[in-house]
């Protein structure tokens, strides 16, 4: 293998079957903000995002909704990846990305003549569906105030820092949590005004993190 960061997810592979992904396979690099998948295209690769950051939406006519952050090492859409020969969702850098994109015949045809690894990538997909739906169901539930800080509590998390950048605008937040772009900006401004957090732009640092927890716990 010539990288270390796909050989956690081919552990099950042969290495004819590691060299056949590498035969068949690219490396792309993408700047912040350039579009990784357009949402509708053809779906002819399999996505491994090396090394970065990068959000996955849903568009329509009205609106764009987030509805994943991928972080590095992972797989993009993988749930998503052999439902249809399109892609039903876009995927943007957050971070400079680097993305391995895989024929999608070879890999079919590994899972189809490798029964651990065909599991293994089962269970990938069980496990990001199933946060999908979780994070949804979670949100719906909640109000302004207490999703918006699920939503920060999440990015914390992803970003590894109390300080990082909104990796998405006003609205597209709106979108995701399910309310209006101005009880966004609201809360946001109530969250700065209490003290639990700093905004500037897309810049925000969290100064409270045990009250913003409670917040979304019970908000």
């Amino acid at each position: 293998m010539d990288s270390g960061y796909i050989a956690r997810w081919t552990e099950h592979l042969t290495v004819e079957q590691r060299q056949l992904v590498l035969d068949n396979s690219i490396v792309i690099d993408f700047l912040p903000g350039e579009t990784i998948i357009k949402q509708g295209v053809a779906a002819s690769h399999i996505l491994y995002l090396e090394d970065g950051m990068a959000k996955l939406s849903v568009s329509d006519k009205e609106r764009s909704t987030t509805f994943k952050i991928v972080p590095g090492e992972a797989f993009i859409g993988i749930m998503c990846s052999f439902v249809k020969r399109s892609f039903d969702f876009a995927a943007v850098a957050i971070k400079p990305c680097r993305v391995r994109m895989i024929d999608r015949d070879v890999f079919e045809d590994i899972i189809r003549y490798n029964g651990e690894f065909a599991v293994q990538i089962v269970h990938l997909m069980s496990l990001a569906t199933n946060k999908i739906v979780r994070d949804l169901i979670y949100l719906s539930h909640k109000q302004a105030d207490g999703a918006l800080c699920t939503i920060l509590m999440e990015l914390v998390e992803i970003f590894g820092s109390s300080r990082f950048q909104l990796p998405f605008t006003r609205v597209e937040l709106a979108d995701t949590i399910g309310y209006s772009k101005e009880s966004v900006i609201h809360s946001l401004s109530a969250l700065q005004r209490d003290g639990i957090i700093r905004i500037s732009g897309k810049q925000v640092e969290i100064l409270d993190m045990q009250r913003l927890e409670i917040i979304g716990r019970h908000g």
